[in-house]
């Protein structure tokens, strides 16, 4: 196969990718799991928006061709930094666990315009009825 169609193959599969992972609703996103790709282009963190129930994981997958920071606002607070990745190296992914309920912005150290937030819900309790007890 010569290389123009390799690169066309490629190019197709990836497409098929980003269609397949744009088409489905964020809230069907696996139990437990989350995962953010870093990217070179707008949105740079996508989505630059997750909810969380606690308990959950999230991971940021770097596919950009730089590195990057995975950085809480709140890091250099009195208040505590909830999460810092370091240099986020092209391929390299980051993973949070166990994030308390709340809403959580951050940013990339190295290109501040790169901004996203994760909201941590509580985990929904089960209403049980009385013919359950």
């Amino acid at each position: 196969m010569n290389a123009y169609l390799w690169k066309r193959l490629v190019f197709v599969m990836v497409l098929i990718g980003v269609v397949g992972f744009l088409s489905v609703p964020m809230g069907l996103a696996v139990p437990g799991n989350s995962e953010i790709l870093v990217l070179d282009r707008e949105p740079f963190y996508s989505p630059a928006s997750v909810n969380l129930q606690a308990g959950q994981s999230i991971q940021w997958q770097n596919q950009s061709s730089q590195s990057h920071t995975i950085t809480h606002d709140r890091c250099g607070e009195r208040y505590g930094c909830a999460f810092h990745s370091g240099h986020l190296h092209p391929g390299e992914d980051f993973t949070v666990r166990d994030l308390a309920t709340g809403t959580y912005p951050y940013h990339c150290n190295i290109h501040p315009f790169m901004r996203g937030v994760i909201v941590v819900d509580q985990k929904p309790t089960r209403n049980y009825h009385s013919t359950e007890l």
